[in-house]
């Protein structure tokens, strides 16, 4: 089964070496993973480095790769954000990855807000970090999200980590009260960084865990991720060993391996939308 998996971050080699697109390549060999949906960095992370709009720098540097799709890295609170949000799409970027806690902004600032309706707008996926992670989670407590699906019924959003291990409850509460019963919707658990007790201790929700989301929320919730470069060869190989004892269909298989993830992002022509 070909596998296209989201959640890849990626760097300009000269910041770091371990995440170039060059590694993540030789990753996907290795793994046997045939595309990946790569994140730029953090504009605060590279600028000083001469790449004041990481953005760009993706765009261009996965022009030529066809293994390869982009998501754009924003802090929606920004006053550029939205600008930047539709200069990505002009640059032929697909969804856009957003993380509160590293970025420390509220998700329900009205800002932000109007980041989510241009999003919403676009058809743009938002691929969000929840969980843990060191800042402080009144800012962008999983429960959170429930105000904005409610507010933004269209909104295409992938919630990483499935709120991790203290918030699993309440983002499967956010995910099944805002996902239709029985058929396709708009939002996404992102199976990454969850499957490894000893390494991934405030994320890790184990095999079990990710079979019970999918049956109490359907095969067309969650979408596979790498968390490259955090996460190295083994680890992915043994997430995939884990990933394949599931007591899926095997269309569920392909929709966990890349199906959901190509209909987030409008890959799949023939794929239901939200209405």
């Amino acid at each position: 089964m070909e596998i296209f998996a989201n959640h890849a971050h990626v760097f300009p080699e000269d910041v770091r070496q371990a995440g170039s697109i060059e590694s993540l390549l030789r990753l996907m060999d290795e793994c046997g993973i045939a595309r990946a949906a790569c994140f730029a960095p953090h504009r605060k992370n590279t600028i000083d480095a001469g790449y004041p709009e990481p953005n760009a720098w993706l765009a261009e540097a996965i022009a030529d790769e066809p293994r390869l799709v982009g998501f754009a890295c924003i802090r929606c609170v920004d006053d550029d954000a939205i600008a930047r949000l539709e200069a990505a799409v002009e640059m032929g970027l697909c969804g856009c990855k957003i993380h509160p806690a590293s970025d420390r902004f509220d998700i329900l600032d009205e800002a932000a807000m109007d980041f989510y309706a241009a999003a919403e707008e676009l058809g743009v996926v938002l691929d969000f970090h929840t969980g843990p992670h060191w800042y402080r989670i009144k800012h962008y407590h999983p429960l959170g999200f429930d105000e904005i699906c409610f507010r933004f019924p269209k909104l295409k959003m992938v919630f990483e980590h499935i709120g991790g291990y203290p918030f699993y409850h309440d983002m499967l509460a956010v995910l099944g009260n805002n996902l239709p019963f029985g058929r396709p919707g708009h939002l996404f658990g992102g199976v990454s960084s969850i499957l490894n007790r000893e390494l991934q201790r405030l994320w890790y929700l184990g095999i079990e865990t990710v079979g019970d989301a999918i049956f109490r929320l359907g095969e067309d919730m969650p979408i596979y991720g790498l968390d490259f470069p955090y996460n190295e060869v083994e680890l992915i190989q043994d997430d995939l060993r884990q990933l394949r004892t599931l007591d899926l269909s095997e269309e569920g298989f392909a929709k966990l391996f890349g199906g959901n993830l190509e209909r987030a992002i409008n890959l799949h022509p023939g794929a239901e939308q939200p209405q």
